[in-house]
């Protein structure tokens, strides 16, 4: 029995070695691209089989790893949130660097969703505050094999209720703002487009604010408005600027927030009215009138004033109704958006005093007195209907209009707007004396004409 394994194993051997043999006897083993090919496998099994069983283990940092922090049942139970990780001050951003080791082949491979980093309070959570919480990190895939070189740590975490509140702008700040010293100019009061400041965050840091500001700055010398980027800025009750990192703001407008820094300059304008139905030689300063006041100081943006014209135009005045006597009129002041005057006025009295004049009454014909044709702009021809006007009522001072004859009177029939007219139509008459400008009519007079 013995004799018969031993012969059987030695056949064994002959066999496998005559089948080798036979292989590496065929032509195509010895082909060149097969040897190649074949010392390629080979090689790449032998590198294999070295970085599994002969890789040294080495250590490599995993960069941004997240950590997650158990806060569900804190929110559900107290109506807490997560604020920030107080310390250590490098898990701020609520990322971690994991330094592991291993074999090289795998360490390759490795990447921060190869790790899970969740952090668990050490004791109960019910009111806001800082509390001690212990960071585990483990590797998600069990079959990599690495060790973990420090898998767990204590941490600090801040927990607060967040709430909501608003407030109002209360002041705004135009940082380095300056104007030219040998200038007229002077810096208005700046102002924000923003009026109200929703905060929202940890109920502690809102508690802090006790006022919002809006500050820009300029640090540059100006000679006209002009507007800025803006930025909120909240203090406490001592006015000291507090640095919130938690909260979210919300204003009460679409765009970004700005501060405008008027700039305004003064300039003196002497005020005067405008008389309607005037005849077309009459000269107003001629009239005995006293405007209160006669002169106004006005101010507003360089460009504003430098629009306006000379005079101030406190209102009109009818000189057709203009009677015997004292004639008074007060006219409120009116300016322009952004313009102010210096006195603060806001009215403007003028009194008219006709006492010392006298009226005279006329009939007057067209054989005798100028019938004018004014204001027609038309290519037809314009004739006059009406050939006397009786009863006109001239007022002026008394030596001029005692003097008055109805030669002396014009008739202006007065065509503004009548160029597409034609026919018979009645317009306005405006009366005046021949060489006198500081006589016209009372009342309101009428003349037919014929256009075309």
């Amino acid at each position: 029995m013995g004799n018969k394994a031993k012969g059987g194993g030695k056949g064994l051997i002959v066999a496998t070695y005559r089948k080798i043999k036979g292989f590496i006897n065929r032509p195509w083993f010895y082909n060149r691209k097969f040897l190649i090919t074949l010392s390629v496998v080979c090689s790449v099994l032998m590198w294999a089989t070295l970085a599994i069983n002969i890789s040294p283990v080495e250590s490599k940092v995993v960069s941004s790893v997240p950590i997650t922090i158990n806060v569900d049942t804190i929110k559900e139970n107290f109506g807490l949130d997560f604020v920030e990780i107080i310390s250590p001050e490098s898990l701020k951003k609520l990322e971690l660097d994991v330094k592991v080791s291993g074999r090289k082949y795998l360490l390759s491979q490795l990447t921060a969703d190869d790790f899970s980093a969740v952090a668990s309070a050490n004791k109960s959570i019910s009111k806001p505050g800082s509390y001690d919480f212990t960071l585990l990190v483990t590797c998600k895939n069990p079959m990599l094999d690495v060790k973990i070189e420090q898998n767990s740590q204590q941490i600090y975490v801040k927990f607060d209720r967040f709430v909501e509140k608003e407030f109002t702008v209360s002041n705004v700040k135009a940082v380095g703002a300056t104007i030219p010293n040998d200038s007229n100019l002077t810096m208005g009061t700046p102002y924000t487009n923003v009026s109200t400041v929703s905060v929202s965050g940890p109920e502690t840091e809102v508690n802090q604010i006790e006022s919002v500001v809006v500050s820009a700055d300029i640090n540059k010398e100006l000679t006209d408005g002009e507007t800025f980027d803006g930025t909120i800025l909240f203090l406490n009750g001592n006015g000291e600027q507090l640095n919130l990192a938690h909260l979210t703001v919300a204003t009460d407008i679409t765009e970004s927030v700005s501060v405008t820094i008027p700039i305004r300059t003064a300039k003196e304008f002497k005020v005067g009215v405008t008389f309607k139905n005037a005849p077309s030689n009459f000269d107003a300063t001629k009239l005995p009138i006293v405007i209160s006041p006669s002169t106004l100081t006005i101010s507003g943006s360089p460009d504003a004033i430098n629009n306006l014209k000379e005079t101030y135009t406190a209102g009109e005045i009818d000189i057709s109704k203009l009677r015997k006597g004292t004639n008074s009129y007060d006219f409120a002041l009116s300016l322009s958006t952004g313009l102010e005057t210096a006195d603060k006025v806001d009215k403007i009295k003028v009194d008219i005093d006709l006492s010392k004049y006298k009226v005279e009454s006329l009939d007057v014909n067209s054989s005798h007195s100028k019938f004018d044709i004014i204001n027609y702009t038309g290519t037809r021809k314009v004739s006059f209907k009406t050939k006397s006007i009786d009863n006109i009522r001239i007022i002026g001072p008394a030596y001029v209009v005692e003097k008055i004859a109805a030669k002396d009177i014009i008739i202006e029939a007065d065509m503004t707007g009548m160029e597409t007219v034609t026919g018979k139509c009645t317009v306005n008459a405006l009366i005046s004396v021949e060489n006198r400008s500081n006589c016209w009519a009372i009342g309101n007079y009428q003349v037919d004409v014929n256009i075309g």
